[in-house]
């Protein structure tokens, strides 16, 4: 397992998904994911501006609201944040971090529905945001950027460090199977 985690994207970031063979490395993939999902944020931001957005653009931002976001967030509330919880020491003080990483989740988790409805309508019309729903948008993206800050310089330094080796084929073999499941429906 490496001991530092890449600041390059592989694959385009506004359009691939997470490469599924960075699984090899889960800690590896959930930075990945964060990368792609910053290039989100700034289509997100696009779209909330443009007035004639790209439909196919908007189908990328459908894809990642129906499929990548709520697997991430899965990996991160189910898997990786009781390990840490069981791993860390009482001086890492990573307890309140995870806490305020979870309800952010569930918030993120619950504008998802309105984003989608938005869209799709979007999509359908051909039409731009109207000003709510721009600003739904685009609070969407600065929420995510904030969260994923967090994660980014926080918790995936700490779960480096502390995370065994089982640790590692535990997370693995999660993120595996929730995203065979997945494929599946």
């Amino acid at each position: 397992m490496k001991n530092h985690l890449s600041n390059t994207r592989r694959g385009d970031s506004e359009q691939d998904p997470t490469d599924l063979d960075l699984l090899q490395d889960p800690l590896e993939f959930i930075h990945e994911d964060h990368m792609h999902m910053r290039a989100v944020c700034e289509l997100m931001e696009r779209i909330s501006h443009n007035s004639l957005p790209d439909p196919v653009e908007i189908s990328r931002l459908l894809r990642f609201l129906d499929h990548e976001i709520g697997l991430l967030i899965h990996d991160e509330d189910d898997e990786l944040q009781g390990m840490l919880l069981v791993r860390c020491t009482p001086e890492d003080d990573i307890g309140p971090t995870l806490e305020r990483l979870k309800v952010e989740h569930q918030t993120l988790s619950e504008l998802c529905p309105r984003l989608r409805t938005v869209l799709t309508e979007m999509h359908d019309d051909k039409r731009a945001a109207k000003d709510d729903e721009a600003a739904a948008l685009r609070d969407f993206a600065d929420r995510l950027r904030r969260h994923l800050i967090v994660e980014n310089a926080i918790v995936l330094p700490i779960a480096q460090a502390r995370l065994t080796d089982d640790d590692i084929v535990r997370l693995r073999n999660a993120m595996i199977r929730r995203r065979i499941e997945d494929m599946q429906v």
